[in-house]
């Protein structure tokens, strides 16, 4: 599958540029983004899906670019849970410019977050 994907990008500065495509980011691409081993963010993808707070259904997706080489990309709402079970200067970033759009929505809906401080439990959003 081709396809168009976005990948997000984190400065030194702590600036977060969002792409205009769709989010779609290899374990690669978001170990990149956030400054951590790849271990690390493979870690918490697998205990994400363990625990069943994603759907891998919903949130992987296989490409296959030149016929040959083949991978696995991340869709923003993977992203995000990594993003919220890591600790790096890049990820308090991220989340910081997450947590600032949800708050400067336009929504009439109030918005409720959840967070648990202990391990490996996502964040939820209620809107």
């Amino acid at each position: 599958m081709n396809m168009e994907r976005g990948i997000i990008t984190i400065t030194e500065n702590g600036a977060v540029a969002m792409p205009t495509a769709p989010v779609w980011m290899t374990q690669q691409e978001m170990s990149d983004a956030f400054n951590v081993f790849g271990c690390y963010v493979r870690k918490v993808i697998a205990a994400i899906y363990k625990n069943k707070e994603l759907s891998e259904e919903e949130t992987v997706r296989h490409v296959r670019q030149d016929g040959r080489i083949s991978y696995d990309v991340f869709s923003l709402e993977m992203v995000v849970a990594v993003a919220f079970k890591l600790r790096s200067r890049e990820c308090m970033a991220f989340r910081r410019f997450v947590v600032e759009c949800l708050t400067t929505s336009r929504n009439s809906k109030p918005i409720n977050l959840f967070f648990s401080l202990s391990p490996y439990n996502g964040l939820r959003v209620n809107n």
